[in-house]
Formats: structure tokens, sequence, C-alpha cells
């Protein structure tokens, strides 16, 4: 197969420019079958609590027939191959596996996407053979390649037996692969050279690792914008999105509302019942709070026992309303259980955009005026700017 030299850098470049996991996955299926030029082309992932390879993605196969697929990891499926031995399969007859005989696979191949550091063979079993082609490449799988030092005295076709009890293989872990991709020929009976399994491997490998970088950097961000006990935003992810929706609000003409809630008594609480008793029922109320309130409102701890709420398009009659929802859910459940269980009340203040103000100071000073108000008026009440 011969392909243009600047494809596979361009390939890699357009998957490692991005960070998004689902689109790293999109692009790197769309290019393999537009560069490669496959038939079918499909990506499965693992699911390492479900012990199953789910289907994800396709090119060229029947809508859901890869979306649909649920493998299990375990026992003699050949999708399971490439996750233990982290070493590809490819086929060119008719087999017997159930999920093969699905997909009408006859002349396919199926590539690990492995996400981890690879450590060179020659590294590994400190290799002296420094004519053998894997010797001081990092980036290779030693078994992709043929005229290996330690297999090329062997005879033909005992290779991979050799390599099934190399050091390499026995120290691989397969909660290293991040899932398969799948690439077939079997409509066109384009034969599917092992050169082009050993590119694919290679590329796959970056692919698994720019995946690998994608979820570490979500979770820095999620880190930096989620308070560590509730589980809610933070207090400067709240005062971000404050400003996006001012501005929105200006240009769109839009309306929504701020509130700030405040638990009554908690110094109270943590005094008598101490501070794990305290942690509880901070976590309780902020599970109590995505319960109640819309997937669109944005919830945030502000700072200790304070909350704040974004109402995305809520006037203020209705965010008076919703306040006093939630005060009332509060008021009548336990937030932590035990004996006997701890039950608290909160106030609420509300400001409403355009209303009681149009910029961040304003805003934030009429919602906590309010709030001071309904603490004035004797707690467990909604107070409005």
């Amino acid at each position: 197969m011969e392909l243009n030299h600047f494809a596979i850098p361009e390939m890699l470049s357009l998957i490692y420019e991005e960070m998004d996991v689902d689109t790293i996955e999109e692009r790197f299926v769309n290019l393999v079958a537009e560069i490669f030029s496959f038939d079918r082309v499909g990506l499965f992932f693992v699911k390492h609590r479900r012990g199953v390879l789910q289907g994800k993605l396709c090119k060229g196969f029947t809508p859901g027939a890869i979306s649909s697929l649920e493998i299990p990891i375990a026992g003699d499926s050949l999708f399971a191959k490439p996750l233990l031995s982290g070493y590809p399969f490819w086929e060119s007859t008719g087999e017997t596996d159930p999920f093969v005989q699905a997909l009408g696979l006859t002349n396919f191949a199926l590539i690990p996407i492995i996400n981890n550091k690879r450590i060179a063979c020659w590294d590994i079993k400190q290799c002296g053979e420094q004519q053998c082609p894997a010797y001081d490449k990092k980036w290779v799988r030693c078994w992709l390649l043929s005229q290996t030092k330690c297999c090329s005295a062997t005879p033909q076709g005992t290779s991979d037996k050799i390599c099934g009890q190399c050091p390499v293989f026995l120290r691989y872990d397969s909660r290293a692969t991040e899932g398969v991709m799948l690439v077939d020929n079997s409509l066109s009976g384009q034969p599917i050279e092992k050169e082009t399994v050993m590119l694919l491997s290679i590329i796959a490998h970056s692919v698994g690792m720019a995946i690998n970088h994608s979820k570490a950097f979500t979770n820095v961000l999620q880190e930096s914008i989620r308070d560590e006990l509730t589980g809610l935003h933070n207090r400067r992810y709240f005062n971000e999105r404050l400003v996006d929706e001012l501005e929105r609000a200006k240009r769109y003409d839009s309306r929504f509302s701020l509130l700030f809630a405040d638990i009554d008594h908690f110094k109270a609480v943590n005094d008598t019942l101490g501070h794990q008793v305290g942690d509880a029922v901070l976590a309780s109320l902020g599970r109590l709070f995505h319960r109640h309130l819309r997937h669109s409102d944005v919830v945030a701890r502000y700072g200790g026992e304070e909350f704040a709420m974004l109402l995305l398009d809520t006037d203020k009659e209705k965010a008076v309303a919703i306040a006093d929802h939630l005060r009332a859910a509060i008021a009548m459940e336990p937030v932590a259980h035990g004996e006997p269980p701890v039950k608290i009340t909160v106030s609420f203040g509300v400001a409403t955009h355009n209303e009681d103000g149009h910029s961040l100071e304003g805003l934030l000073g009429k919602a906590d005026k309010a709030l001071y108000c309904a603490k004035a008026q004797g707690r467990n009440r909604v107070c409005s700017a």
C-alpha cells in the first residue's frame, strides 16, 4: 500500500492538536478509513468495571452494528486477544468467533490502542544486539519487525511462541490498553499486509497516548473547578460563569437569577457533633441541590457553609419559588444520618439580572444583602433583593 509521505505526520498532528477525547477518536477512525482505504473501520473501548469491549465508532459498517456490541474480555473471543497480549491480530480466513461471524469478517485485523509508555525490548532484556532492527528504537514493537535478532535464528512460524515467553510480553498489563481498532477488507478482498498492521500499531499507540493525555487534562481541569468535598463547582468557576452569563444577557437580552444559600447555625453542628458530621452535612446538601435543580443550572460551594446557584432563563418570581422549594426540601429530610439524624435549615437570598443589577459586583452584592435579610428575619426563609 502506497501512502503519501505527509499523510501520517498530518494525521497524527490532527489528532494531537485536540484535547477532547471524542474528537480524537472520531478523527482517528475517519483518517484511518481515508488514508488506508479500508472497506470498514470500527473502534472498541474497554469498560474495565464491566469486563467488556464496548463498540463505539465505525466507518463503512451498518449504523449500530458496532455501537450495539459488547464483547466479553474474558474467554476465547478474538477481539480480546490484542487486549491480553498487546499484540495485533489479523486473519484472512473465516472464523467461528460469533462476533466475527456477526460482522461478516473474513479479512481483517485487530490493533490494540495502548495508552502507556512503551518500554523497549532491548532495555527490558538488557540486550546488546546493536545490529537488531529493534535496537535503540523506543517507538516500535519488536514483534512487528522481521529479522529481529532474538527470532531470526529460529524456524519460521515459531517467532510468535518465542514472543509469548518474552519478558516484554510477560510484563504487559491489559489495563494499559484503551481499546481495539478493527480494520476490515472483507468486502473487497484486498489483503492487509503485515507492514500496514505495524504502521497502524505505531499510530494506534500514539492515539492511545493522546487519549490518555486528554483524560489526564480533563481530570486536572475538573479538579481545578470542583470543590473536593461536595463535588460542586468552586467559587472561581462560578464567578467566571456569572461573567459569561452577564455578557450573554447583554447580547441577547436574556434573564437569569442568582441564589445565595447559607446553612443556619452551622457552627453549632461542627462544635457539638464534630467536623466529620459537618462535612457529611455539606456533602449531602450538595447532592440535594443536584437532585432538585436543572442540569442547566450552575451550583457552587461558594465558601464554608455558603452555596451559590445560577438559574438560567429564570425571572424573580420563579427564582423565589425555586429557592423556597429547596428551603422546604432541606428542612424536611435529614442531611446526615446518625443517632439522632441531623437536620438543618438554610436561608436564601435572591437577585435577578436587570431588576437588581447589571454588573458582577452589583448582582453579588444584592444577593448577599438579601441573604443577610433572611438571616436577620429569623433564618429558614427566602428574601429577594
